[in-house]
């Protein structure tokens, strides 16, 4: 009886240890397993992956005052209020939805316009937040007095609802923070850190770095300590349309920049550079306007690969992702080998600016079709 049950006992035994040593099937740590673009699909097997397409769920839209919109960010010091910036008119200026509690269900929307949205936003084109949770917008505008010149450039603001859009005092100016006047025609911007922001200069189609240093205060306008260094050496053409926009790698060494008149993508090293000369004033009182040299640049996708109309940009750990307005497509590229990863369908044209929430989900914003929208992985 006793070598019965130990024999029972030491089959049973085996049994469990090799049920227990086999991958379960919808285990995503078993080798069989993939998961390359998260912000797009689930892990699943590798014969399945790709082929459920994600649910493309609406966050806002006329309801909620969204105009032909053209970017959003998330505010970094509070990281579920999504803001989206909607182009408007020349002769008016552009707006803002901020969005709290994005994507939940005691969701909030509050639109605003500054005083002078018609100069300090004139035709927006991106927005971008740096870590303090002061913000910036390029501007498609030429001439943001429009008085036949060439005055307009990027716009500092705060996200500070006592200040921003609203009236500042007497002798001011809008609620702006601060502005520069040397890019017309800017079709992007992205911040590198404190007030310093990398500005698709589509006027005089090159790259430029901007640093507003210590603002002037809500409405007020002196510009003496800005600095604006120009690199030439990244060639640009701009789309008269459809924004070009940037993203800054999270190693703060890579900036990536949709070319959109070109068709592709550039990437720069902001570490790269150095001062070539002096360069005459334009518009305004600079500390330094210079001309650069020696910047570290490539092209990462090039115009062959097929992009018609690219305009949104957002970067995680090793994957780039690009909207194209064209298609409707965001296409992700591994940035280690330059190579397409997956490309997924949002069903409609007029698909621009993208960004990546804290919750790791892509948001993006169609122009077409007035909508703020998130992806949800399937």
């Amino acid at each position: 009886m006793y070598k019965k049950i130990n024999f029972f006992s030491l089959t049973l035994l085996s049994v469990i240890i090799l049920l227990g040593c086999k991958k379960d099937d919808d285990d995503p740590s078993n080798l069989d397993f993939r998961d390359d673009v998260p912000e797009f699909f689930k892990a699943t097997k590798s014969e399945n992956y790709g082929k459920n397409s994600p649910v493309f769920t609406r966050i806002a839209g006329t309801s909620e005052q969204i105009s032909e919109p053209q970017d959003l960010d998330f505010n970094p010091i509070r990281p579920d209020e999504l803001w989206v910036l909607n182009r408007g008119v020349s002769f008016s200026g552009g707006s803002t939805v901020t969005i709290s509690a994005t994507g939940m269900p005691n969701q909030s929307t509050l639109h605003r316009k500054d005083g002078n949205a018609l100069h300090f936003m004139a035709l927006p084109t991106a927005l971008s937040f740096n870590s303090k949770g002061n913000w910036a917008t390029s501007s498609g505008e030429l001439d943001a007095n429009y008085d036949n010149g060439s005055f307009t450039g990027p716009t500092l603001w705060s996200s500070d609802p006592d200040i921003y859009a609203k009236y500042a005092g007497p002798g001011t100016n809008g609620s702006h923070l601060d502005m520069l006047h040397s890019s017309p025609f800017s079709m992007g911007i992205e911040s590198e850190r404190d007030n310093i922001f990398w500005v698709y200069d589509g006027y005089n189609e090159h790259l430029v770095r901007y640093d507003f240093q210590s603002d002037h205060g809500p409405g007020n306008h002196y510009h003496g300590d800005g600095k604006v260094h120009r690199y030439t050496e990244v060639k640009l053409k701009r789309d008269s349309y459809v924004p070009s926009h940037l993203v800054l790698d999270g190693e703060m060494n890579w900036l990536y920049i949709v070319d959109g008149g070109n068709k592709r993508i550039l990437r720069a090293d902001i570490n790269s550079g150095e001062k070539a000369f002096d360069l005459p004033l334009i518009n305004e009182e600079l500390s330094e306007h210079w001309q650069m040299k020696n910047v570290v640049w490539e092209e990462f996708v090039a115009p062959g690969f097929g992009l018609q109309k690219p305009c949104g940009i957002e970067i995680k750990d090793d994957r780039l992702f690009v909207s194209d307005y064209e298609t409707g497509e965001i296409i992700c590229f591994n940035v280690k080998n330059k190579q397409e990863l997956f490309r997924i369908n949002t069903g409609s044209k007029g698909i621009m600016g993208l960004t990546l929430g804290s919750d790791g989900h892509l948001y993006y914003v169609n122009a077409i079709n007035n909508e703020v929208n998130r992806i949800d992985p399937r």
